[in-house]
């Protein structure tokens, strides 16, 4: 794998870029615009620069985690749930029963939305997050190009987003002000190209579907592993207790629990499908093959997570001791579930931030427990391709009972 990281003359990801942006409905002109290297560095190369100056360590990374914070600890109060969920069914006196997988969606979905874009991007699209939901469920159609007959849904979705994000970027700029380094800092830079609002639309919404379709998937598979194994998840809600103050989470403390990020990396090994994509610009020697110009190169990632040798025993179930105070194994080149080389993934930091924050949130504000006690694991759909965290397979979800801490008593 480490020659084919390292090798970026030969081997290229960008016709995976723009097979996406022909996907999406970039037109002729934005695409060739967005590829132009006429002044040196093409759109889409400083697109990733801007991805990485937003997303990895530093000034505007912290920025975003405060955003999230904000919107996470909003979303996740019981006045918030009570009166903007309508998938809880309420029983009991302060008691709601509902979908978990449904829940991480709307809590982490609309706070990216917000995060990302500001306060506009929700209040003038109503149905952003519903057809988000519903293209990336089936997005994977979109990469093996299914007919639109095939897959309206998928592409009923994308298209309701990429009528929200042109509604966005045709706002006056002091009405989203609020937006955030990247988004703000790239539009500048394709504006100046005189790219059209649909066309700036299009390519940010690629943007927004990577940086949204895994972190509630993990989300999800974290609390729904905790709450099939209880004696862990009272370890994390007492180790997270001193992070969450009124509500409030305090990175900084979070990020040092050791066992939820333990949790955190085996639910990324247990789910994760990711994988590698390159084309062969031209013939490459890789150890004793000659890899073909034009030949389309796939690295994937799953099998390596469940290598006995490295993790050990068990490696099908959830046991995030594996993980905890062995640095050898998270920093191992068998554990891949961002990927690597140059699409190793930017959007790591803030996925784990987000994600912790949201379950010592909930550990420590909530009472959780599985509507009923003999309630099945979820199954994975590992039938279906998956560019990153794998869904629960169709009828499968969690369904918990939530009950506020303040009124256990």
């Amino acid at each position: 794998m480490s020659l084919v990281y390292k090798n970026t003359t030969s081997l290229s990801f960008d016709d995976f870029i723009r097979d996406l942006h022909v996907a999406f409905g970039l037109s002729a002109a934005g695409l060739q615009t967005m590829w132009d290297k006429s002044n040196g560095k093409c759109l889409v190369h400083v697109a990733n620069d801007l991805h990485h100056a937003q997303l990895l360590p530093g000034k505007h990374l912290d920025d975003l985690t405060q955003r999230f914070l904000g919107q996470i600890e909003r979303r996740l109060t019981w006045d918030f749930l009570l009166a903007h969920d309508h998938r809880v069914a309420r029983g009991a006196p302060a008691q709601v029963t509902l979908s978990l997988y449904d829940w991480c969606a709307h809590v982490l979905v609309p706070a990216a939305s917000e995060a990302f874009f500001g306060e506009a991007m929700l209040r003038i699209n109503q149905n952003l997050i519903e057809d988000f939901l519903a293209f990336d469920e089936d997005s994977w159609m979109l990469t093996y190009r299914y007919p639109r007959f095939l897959a309206r849904k998928m592409y009923h979705g994308m298209q309701g987003n990429t009528d929200a994000f042109t509604r966005y970027f045709g706002l006056p700029l002091e009405e989203r002000s609020d937006a955030c380094h990247y988004v703000t800092s790239f539009e500048a830079r394709e504006r100046s190209a005189a790219m059209s609002d649909r066309d700036v639309a299009i390519t940010i919404q690629l943007f927004y579907w990577v940086t949204n379709a895994n972190a509630f998937k993990i989300c999800f598979w974290l609390l729904t592993y905790l709450l099939h194994s209880p004696e862990t998840l009272k370890a994390i809600q007492a180790e997270t207790q001193p992070s969450v103050v009124d509500g409030k989470v305090d990175i900084g403390r979070l990020l040092e629990c050791s066992l939820l990020e333990a949790a955190f990396n085996e639910t990324l090994r247990l789910t994760s499908a990711a994988s590698s994509a390159r084309t062969v610009i031209s013939s490459t020697p890789l150890g004793n093959k000659i890899l073909r110009k034009d030949t389309k190169l796939l690295l994937p990632y799953r099998q390596l997570h469940f290598q006995e040798e490295v993790f050990g025993p068990q490696v099908r179930d959830f046991h995030p001791e594996r993980f905890l105070g062995n640095k050898e194994v998270s920093s191992s080149s068998e554990f891949k579930p961002f990927g690597g080389g140059i699409t190793y993934c930017s959007g790591r930091f803030i996925a784990k931030r987000e994600v912790m924050a949201v379950v010592a949130l909930l550990l420590n504000q909530y009472h959780l427990e599985l509507e009923h006690p003999n309630q099945v694991l979820p199954l994975l759909d590992e039938l279906k391709p998956s560019l990153g965290i794998i869904s629960p397979l169709e009828g499968n979800d969690t369904i918990v009972v939530v009950k506020p801490r303040t009124v256990l008593g």
